[in-house]
């Protein structure tokens, strides 16, 4: 696939058909993943399949925590506390599947990147490992894309259980869970955004022609 037809036709999704992926579209992938740019060249990265069905339901119900939240009632008071309308709208749309996505994918990813404690990150300097590894991840989604793949990249608020029962050493953080494969429905089109909205030219606000 041509990049523009890649980064155009990526989506998230999060519903999938039971379909297995090719392994060699598994190892392109995350292959592409690596040729990511990273902070001096360290790409102190590491990837999880996780693909025994049963491990894998115990690592998410019980080491994750992940759950879908389908009462309405529920799903408002955990919005409350936020104010952006369009991330109400996405979460509207996310919680309900955040555990069903993980346990139903065809394949689930978890991307590790080494980085020391964020805690004692002081300065943004201190984040480009963090930095990097999404740099990586984006890699990763373009590349599903280019396979007529599809995924959801899932951030955990707490990934304290989920690194235990994976082993995953000190030192090492968890960047993402990224459930994907063949996408149930074809994605929605997306509806281009708007370039001169989000750019200006030698100072913030001035909007010339480009």
């Amino acid at each position: 696939m041509e990049f523009d037809n890649a980064v155009f036709a990526r989506r998230t999704v999060r519903e999938f058909k039971p379909d297995p992926v090719p392994p060699g579209s598994i190892r392109r992938v995350l292959t592409a993943g690596l040729q990511a740019p990273c902070n001096a060249h360290l790409k102190s990265w590491h990837f999880l399949l996780l693909r025994d069905k049963e491990k894998r339901a115990r690592a998410v119900i019980q080491g994750l925590r992940a759950r879908d939240i389908k009462d309405p009632a529920e799903i408002e008071r955990f919005l409350a506390p936020f104010a952006d309308d369009e991330l109400k709208s996405v979460y509207r749309r996310s919680l309900p599947l955040q555990l069903t996505m993980m346990l139903e994918s065809p394949e689930l990813l978890v991307v590790c990147y080494q980085v020391k404690p964020l805690a004692d990150c002081r300065r943004l300097f201190d984040l480009n490992p963090l930095a990097s590894v999404w740099m990586c991840i984006e890699n990763i989604m373009l590349a599903l894309a280019a396979e007529g793949l599809y995924g959801c990249t899932y951030t955990p608020y707490e990934a304290g259980g989920l690194k235990e029962f994976l082993g995953i050493p000190e030192g090492y953080e968890i960047a993402a869970v990224i459930p994907f494969g063949f996408p149930k429905q074809e994605p929605k089109e997306q509806i281009p955004e708007k370039l001169d909205e989000r750019l200006s030219i030698d100072r913030w606000g001035n909007s010339e022609p480009f």
